[in-house]
């Protein structure tokens, strides 16, 4: 079992958002953009190798997201109508996920066989997402079904960013 990190405030609402190990070593870069057809999140190694993707394939209040790993679409997510949004399923990777969307809480099955969990905790005193894999070739697409689900979870609102004053102006006085 591996451990990664991201950080909670925010998880992938900003440009790029990073995934770093134990050691806090950058693991996997997420960027993308949602809302509407063909936006895409992509995970990215650290080498720059493109390892997985989430595009958004349909509109409306339950839309659609097809998986891509390695270019290839495996599998593709959806909430439905009149099933519990702490229940969902991944279709092509045969994948169950229970979880509740308040606390970013999640366990996502194979069968019985647990694939990944997530749950938040303090790392260097900023709250964070702790992601536990049971496998590292599972670790870029569950990063994908976790960008989805952060987005749900939030309502798709973004991170304000605050706003420092450095006591200069910004633009040359000509007095």
């Amino acid at each position: 079992m591996r451990s990664l990190y991201a950080q909670r405030l925010g998880f992938t609402k900003k440009g790029v958002t990073t995934i770093k190990n134990e050691n806090n070593e950058i693991i996997y870069f997420i960027t993308g953009r949602w809302g509407r057809v063909h936006d895409a999140l992509s995970v990215y190694a650290v080498s720059g190798d493109l390892l997985a993707e989430i595009k958004q394939s349909s509109l409306g209040v339950f839309p659609k997201f097809d998986l891509y790993s390695n270019g290839k679409k495996v599998g593709s997510l959806r909430r439905y109508y009149g099933v519990s949004s702490e229940m969902l399923f991944v279709k092509g990777l045969n994948w169950f996920l229970l979880g509740n969307l308040n606390n970013f809480r999640y366990k996502i099955f194979s069968g019985r066989d647990l694939v990944m969990r997530t749950g938040d905790t303090y790392k260097n005193g900023q709250l964070c997402i702790k992601f536990d894999f049971y496998s590292q070739s599972d670790e870029p697409l569950c990063l994908c079904v976790a960008a989805i689900l952060d987005h749900w979870a939030t309502g798709g609102k973004k991170v304000k960013q605050k706003k420092h004053n450095l006591g200069w102006q910004t633009r040359p006085s000509f007095d």
